[in-house]
């Protein structure tokens, strides 16, 4: 078994990448800026890997605050697109 899979979302040396090609010698990532970066499997298979995909799912949770004035219809349109 190995550690990721193409299309895989992880975090190597502290970024964030994505999976986006694996070859015999090397592997490519793509950076959320679209940088693309280049690891020799060699150099990888010593480096802690935190791969998002392969874990448990997890959520996020945020506040905001809804002015007292806001119509009942806007907030229950705004529950729903929370619930997609």
């Amino acid at each position: 078994m190995h550690p990721f899979d193409v299309g895989d979302r992880f975090v190597i040396d502290g970024a964030q990448m994505v999976v986006e090609e694996m070859n015999i010698l090397t592997t490519i990532f793509l950076k959320p800026d679209n940088e693309k970066v280049f690891y020799p499997n060699s150099v990888l298979s010593t480096k802690p890997i935190s791969n998002f995909y392969r874990s448990p799912d997890m959520g996020d949770s945020f506040e905001f605050c809804i002015d007292f004035k806001t119509p009942m219809e806007k907030i229950a349109a705004l529950n729903e697109k929370i619930k997609k």
